[in-house]
């Protein structure tokens, strides 16, 4: 049974690709994204640098560091991925009791944080006056902790939900800084975004007080593959259309590029992408053509492989931002539209048959019935043009990962309708996305806003 509350803001789905699907396919797609685990690699960073660190602290409780920081990207729900990895697992193969912030949401009011963050880990005014300095509190807690026969371990799945960019909502933090550097019988595991990071070891040193820091993996193309490959097969998704090697075969058709003067940011964007994956993938042919015979023969060369490479490559290798991509590349082909596809790939296969006279040519795939899932060009969408207070809005998202419209206003200074109004407009754009009142940065967006905003100045990742 999972110890952990999961985060229900986890997977944001990318409406305009679903909405193009029958319903029964749009549905099914979605709940088998959302019964994706998060990807093993993610996880075993996690595990490695965790046995590892509680190790440590098992054997020199007073002296070595008593908690560990696992970095994620601002779209990333790094309370979701210390859910999967720990709450299946019992840490360090021993039942640690499990002191859990179990949140899943901000509390709404700011003020309030600090007072929540102690009923949750444990301080109460029934142990604690009102009185009683920080440092007190602590010790106190302390002691009472280490009363308990063996120790704990403390989870606090996201850093970005116990403050607040503002007059009070950085009390919460200032606790649990108190916290970490008192009560010693407590392995601490701290989930954060990179930018939340940044800021709070720019504000208030909180690095200082904390043990070491794990960022998660980028994802190469084949682990990416590895990771998706349940649903690839079962929906059946064909890669042929998908194919770079076409594209480094057949350079000219990046000519065929609309560059429609209606349209120049998405012809630009576009043009510049497929530029940038001609060489990514030009650069692994070449080291393809010097890889050893026996090693080559074992790699799996198909338009799936390509079409995983410039997934990872286009997405930064973040998961969440590659399953948005992922989604929004499939395409449901249907009667004529499947027939003419099928012709043309016999058409291909024969030329490449003959390139390769000699080989044997696996046995084309056949449509099955009158309907098949086919993945197009993985693609980012163009970001749409962004003025200075965009940028300020936006960046707040980054750094606090997701804000209600209330606590946006008070971590800007400004009214809740004014930002209302420009939330409004910016979803409208698609660069962010609204589920009930939480407003939080459109993954599929993501590796473009980041480079945009720090091209403007903004401390949004880790140096």
């Amino acid at each position: 049974m999972k110890r952990f509350a999961k985060d229900p803001q986890y997977k944001p789905q990318p409406e305009e690709a679903l909405s193009q699907m029958p319903d029964e396919l749009a549905e099914a797609l979605t709940a088998a994204v959302e019964a994706l685990p998060t990807p093993p690699r993610e996880q075993a960073a996690v595990l490695d640098a965790l046995d590892e660190a509680i190790s440590q602290w098992q054997d020199r409780p007073r002296t070595s560091a008593n908690s560990m920081v696992i970095l994620s990207t601002s779209v990333t729900s790094v309370s979701r991925i210390l859910v999967d990895t720990l709450g299946n697992r019992d840490v360090h193969d021993e039942l640690l009791p499990v002191n859990l912030l179990g949140w899943v949401e901000r509390p709404p009011e700011a003020k309030s944080i600090e007072q929540q963050l102690r009923e949750e880990l444990g301080w109460s005014d029934a142990e604690a006056s009102e009185s009683d300095s920080a440092s007190d509190r602590v010790s106190q807690t302390s002691d009472r902790l280490e009363q308990r026969d063996g120790k704990n371990l403390a989870v606090i799945p996201n850093l970005g939900w116990c403050f607040l960019r503002s007059a009070e909502g950085l009390n919460g933090v200032d606790y649990l800084r108190d916290t970490l550097l008192e009560d010693r019988s407590q392995f601490w595991v701290i989930g954060s975004g990179m930018v939340s990071w940044e800021y709070l070891k720019s504000t208030l040193k909180f690095h200082a007080y904390c043990g070491e820091t794990v960022i998660l993996p980028k994802l190469t193309g084949q682990e990416l593959q590895n990771w998706l490959r349940p649903i690839v097969d079962q929906f059946d998704i064909h890669f042929s259309d998908a194919a770079l090697h076409k594209r480094l075969k057949h350079p000219d058709s990046l000519l065929e590029i609309d560059v429609s003067a209606d349209k120049p940011i998405e012809a630009i964007s576009e043009i510049s992408q497929e530029v940038s994956a001609t060489l990514q993938s030009s650069v692994r042919a070449i080291k393809d053509e010097f890889t050893p015979e026996d090693v080559h023969e074992e790699a799996d060369e198909s338009p799936e492989r390509d079409y995983f490479e410039r997934l990872a490559d286009i997405s930064d290798g973040v998961s969440v931002v590659a399953v948005q991509l992922f989604i929004k590349s499939l395409r449901c082909k249907e009667g004529a539209e499947l027939e003419q596809q099928a012709d043309e790939s016999v058409e291909a296969e024969a030329i490449e048959t003959e390139k390769q006279a000699g080989k044997e040519t696996p046995e084309k795939d056949k449509p099955q019935g009158d309907r098949q899932m086919v993945a197009g060009i993985p693609k980012l969408p163009p970001l749409p043009e962004l003025d200075q207070s965009d940028m300020y809005l936006l960046y707040s998202l980054m750094l606090h990962g997701d804000l209600t419209i209330r606590a946006m206003a008070e971590s800007l200074g400004d009214a809740p309708q004014i930002v209302n109004n420009q939330v409004q407009v910016l979803r409208k754009t698609g660069v962010i996305e609204q589920k009930g009142k939480v407003i939080k940065a459109n993954p599929v967006h993501y590796p473009k806003l980041r480079r945009e905003l720090a091209k403007n100045n903004f401390i949004i990742e880790m140096p």
